[in-house]
């Protein structure tokens, strides 16, 4: 799965801080998040490429009394 993304723009973070979280922000303090953002959502997007469908997560149960 190689999927090609849209890169985030500096409106969009401007849209999402003023409708989603009630705090407008400036332009140039978009472009600022986004110089931040951007890199992180990068690798977000490498992790859809891991070939994790063969895994089986690690379930780990290890209960604890009330004296440990």
């Amino acid at each position: 799965m190689n999927s090609k993304r849209t890169p985030i723009r500096a409106e969009t973070i401007q849209a999402v801080a003023t409708e989603y979280i009630g705090q407008p922000i400036s332009a140039a303090r978009a472009r600022s998040y986004l110089n931040h953002m951007e890199p992180i959502w990068e690798m977000f997007s490498s992790l859809r490429d891991l070939p994790l469908r063969e895994v089986e997560p690690a379930i780990i149960f290890r209960p604890t009394t009330k004296n440990e």
